[in-house]
């Protein structure tokens, strides 16, 4: 299992480079002060920024990340999406001293993005039967 994640987790963090253009120190011990200056970069706070105010970032991550998922099931592509934005979240945060996605950072970080998801799809759903309940499409 742990090679799986570590594969996901190389697409993904291989795609956030790519998406916002930025360079990974060479260094890729956990805690080490260049992780941190990394983080603290304007580079990487502007872009973990964007991951959660531009509308399709996350998703454009997760369909490139995953190109696998173009005909997946619309559970499948949330799963996965809750699972990059985990990976993403780890990577980017400033708040995060580490670049290692462990098991345990991302069980906490699923749960979490779950469960904002999940009330952002019951939002969304909810706005749809309220708009055609007023005629409105």
């Amino acid at each position: 299992m742990k090679d799986v994640r570590g594969s996901h987790v190389s697409s993904v963090r291989n795609t956030i480079l790519r998406k916002f253009r930025l360079q990974l120190t060479s260094n890729r011990r956990k805690n080490s002060r260049e992780i941190l200056d990394w983080k603290q970069s304007k580079e990487v706070k502007d872009s973990y920024n964007k991951l959660f105010t531009e509308d399709m970032a996350i998703e454009e991550i997760t369909n490139f990340a995953f190109p696998s998922l173009a005909n997946a099931d619309e559970e499948k592509f949330n799963d996965m999406y809750i699972y990059t934005a985990s990976v993403c979240d780890i990577i980017l945060n400033p708040n995060c001293p580490t670049l290692e996605v462990s098991k345990t950072a991302m069980e906490l970080r699923l749960k979490k993005f779950r469960v904002s998801i999940e009330f952002i799809l019951l939002f969304k759903k909810l706005n749809l039967l309220i708009k055609s309940k007023l005629g409105c499409t």
